[in-house]
């Protein structure tokens, strides 16, 4: 099922001033710390990478998949959602553990 439009508005306002971005993957959204994937938006729920570094941060989070048969993934509520500083710091934290996106190849254009 896709995603709503007012889901991934409210999602990346809730991301701002922090490098942000989403990019359609595999029928869903992959989001994007400093161009270092964090994390998946998946049936309208933001689901957070599993890392060592960010144990404390995600210790609470309920667990889900993002597809059947997937690793688990931790599950962002809308009242984590609306804990910008938390919301902030996990992405961050995530998101310099994972490994930058590759480049693109010569000649190619801005995405």
């Amino acid at each position: 099922m896709p995603n709503a439009p007012e889901t991934l508005e409210r999602i990346q306002d809730a991301f701002d001033p922090l490098p942000v971005r989403m990019r359609a993957m595999f029928g869903e959204r992959a989001i994007y710390c400093d161009d270092r994937i964090f994390g998946f938006i998946c049936d309208d729920t933001l689901l957070l990478k599993l890392v060592p570094e960010a144990e404390e941060l995600t210790a609470a989070l309920p667990r889900g998949e993002a597809y059947p048969g997937s690793k688990p993934y931790g599950i962002v509520d809308d009242d984590r959602l609306s804990d910008v500083e938390w919301l902030h710091e996990v992405a961050q934290t995530i998101a310099a553990t994972q490994p930058p996106k590759p480049a693109r190849g010569p000649g190619a254009g801005p995405r």
